[in-house]
Order: structure tokens, then C-alpha cells, then sequence
């Protein structure tokens, strides 16, 4: 009969300090995957030292699981695997080699005052009757017995109250505690910057798009030409809104008219003065009709200095108004 254990998780312990799971290296102790009592063994290395063996050994949600199997031909071994079958006894521990420790305070949890083991080796799993006491969890390095180096401050206790009340905790907070909500409020800020960039960039799309599109329609219903295509939706990036809403107020108006309509009234101007005699009135050169043929640079300084008088002539360039020369 098994019986599973939780030999390790990454929470802090009663000492202050915690062992990283994936960083417990099992590969050696599971050539001999012995289970002692208390960490302890006899001096001469006792065999009834040994009450059993790890016959499946996992890592499951950052815990370090252990299926154990009693040795219930040894009496010491037997009872044991009674009062664990009983309830009485349900804990286990382990006991590593330490290979590697570390004292940044962004791997340190609420409470932890000690280093964090990043790297160790698991030299033997026990049964243990009270867990987190000196003999329920063992570390060494090289085998010899180890103290893990605490985690140092540089914040004096009163900046360190003024700190922690500035970041809503409470006084007493220690170093850890604050370091971790700056840690936090650090990432919170990369975050909430990322995501304004990506706003952004998503506002600044939207509004290329719409400036493409009603330059498109303008040049389509005839109100803007094809060679002012380019600098009319550049000139969306320096003033958006004031650009969008000339052009969005030319098109409307535009459309507002059929161009049956606009004909039907060209040709009746054309046949009255041609019934009296007279030559159709002549629109000057500052017409839209003239500037887009004849002097493109001059309607661009309109549109870029005088945008309202810029909208007049797309306006009257609309309706009809076409320069003809004598």
C-alpha cells in the first residue's frame, strides 16, 4: 500500500526562506529513493533506518509529491505506516543539497526573510510527525550543514513606514512587502503604457483610414482632383477634425444634389446667353476649375492657409463654376 505525500511547495516557511520545486534536482535520489524518520539515521548506518522507499515522485502545481511505500517487515518501519494509515502522522519533508540561493527580493514572497533556493539536490525524503522545525526540513551544501543569508535591506525603518503608507500598506510592512508592491506597481505601469501605445497606434489606423476614404469619395464626386490626392490626406495628419469636417461638409453637400440637376442648370446658363447674344460670363482665374489645371501649387497654399475659402471653390467647382478662356 502507497501513500502520498507533499514533500515540498514553494511557499515560505516557518524559517523565512523557500525552495523553488522545478529547480530540485530528484535524478540521483531516485537510484535510491530511500524514506528515513525525522531526517534522522544511525550512526553505523543502521538498515532500520530506512522505513521505505518513493516508488512515484511528481511535480504538480509547484508541489514536490511523493507516493510512499512503507517497509512493514521492519517493526520501527510498521509503525509508522500505522499511525500515517491512522491520520496521526500526515507530513513529509525533504532534505537537499543546495546548489544555488538568491536574495533578490523580486523572487521573495510576503514574509519571506531568508534567500530563495533557485537550485538543490534531493539527498533523502522523511516522515515527519511536526513539519517545519530544524529536524523536519534540512539543507546543506557539499554536505555540510548550511544557513541561508538573509534578505538585506537598504531602506532605514522610517523611510521604509513612510513607503509602505505612501503605497496604502499598512506600517509595519516589512522590506519584502514593499518591494513586491513596487515590483508590482512597476508592472502595472509597463502594462498600462503598453496598452496606450496600442491606443494609439489603433486610433492613429482609424484615422488614416477615414481620411483615405473621404479623400477617395471627394476625388470621385469630382470635388477634389486625382494630383491632390496625396497632399489633401497628409493634410489630415497636422489637423484631423478641422479636415475632416470641410470635407465631410463639401461631400454632404454634394451629394445633396443630383447631377441631373447641376446639368439641366448649366445648360439653361448656357442657352439664355447664347439667346441673347451675349458670351457666357467668364470665371476668373481664382476658380477651382483653373488652379487644378493651371496653378496646383497656389490651391494647396488656399488649402493650407485658407481652408474656408479653399472649401468655397471646392463648393462652386461642384455646382459647375468652370473657368473658359476667351
Amino acid at each position: 500500500m502507497t501513500h502520498k505525500f507533499i514533500v515540498n511547495t514553494e511557499e515560505v516557511n516557518e524559517y523565512g526562506y523557500r525552495i523553488l520545486t522545478s529547480g530540485i534536482d530528484t535524478a540521483q535520489y531516485m537510484r535510491n529513493p530511500i524514506v528515513l524518520f525525522g531526517h534522522e539515521r544511525a550512526l553505523h548506518s543502521n538498515p532500520q533506518a530506512v522505513i521505505g522507499k518513493v516508488v512515484k515522485l511528481y511535480v504538480e502545481d509547484k508541489k514536490l509529491i511523493a507516493e510512499i511505500e512503507f517497509d512493514e517487515s521492519e517493526e520501527f518501519a510498521k509503525k509508522v505506516a500505522k499511525k500515517v494509515e491512522g491520520g496521526f502522522i500526515r507530513m513529509a519533508s525533504l532534505y537537499a543539497d543546495v546548489i544555488e540561493a538568491s536574495t533578490d527580493a523580486a523572487l521573495a514572497l510576503p514574509g519571506q526573510t531568508h534567500e530563495t533556493v533557485i537550485k538543490c539536490k534531493l539527498v533523502e525524503i522523511s516522515i515527519v510527525d511536526i513539519g517545519g522545525n530544524d529536524g523536519a526540513l534540512k539543507l546543506s551544501r557539499n554536505g555540510a550543514p548550511i544557513v541561508l543569508k538573509k534578505i538585506e535591506s537598504k531602506i532605514n525603518d522610517m523611510s521604509l513606514k513612510t513607503i509602505a503608507l505612501a503605497l496604502s500598506l499598512k506600517d509595519s510592512a516589512t522590506d519584502v512587502e514593499v518591494l513586491q508592491e513596487v515590483n508590482a506597481l512597476k508592472l502595472a505601469k509597463e502594462k498600462a503604457e503598453n496598452k496606450a501605445l496600442e491606443h494609439e497606434q489603433a486610433l492613429k489606423d482609424l484615422r488614416s483610414k477615414d481620411a483615405k476614404d473621404l479623400v477617395d469619395k471627394a476625388v470621385a464626386l469630382g470635388l477634389l482632383p486625382e494630383a491632390l490626392k496625396a497632399s489633401q490626406i497628409s493634410a489630415f495628419e497636422s489637423d484631423f477634425d478641422g479636415q475632416k469636417a470641410v470635407l465631410t461638409k463639401i461631400i454632404s453637400d454634394k451629394e445633396a444634389e443630383t447631377v441631373q440637376d447641376g446639368t439641366q442648370q448649366k445648360i439653361k446658363e448656357v442657352s439664355l446667353a447664347s439667346g441673347s447674344g451675349k458670351k457666357p460670363e467668364l470665371d476668373n482665374t481664382e476658380c477651382f476649375d483653373y488652379l487644378q489645371k493651371h496653378d496646383v501649387v497656389k490651391l494647396a497654399k488656399i488649402r493650407e492657409e485658407s481652408p474656408e475659402k479653399y472649401a468655397q471653390l471646392a463648393k462652386e467647382y461642384a455646382n459647375g463654376k468652370r473657368y473658359v478662356a476667351n
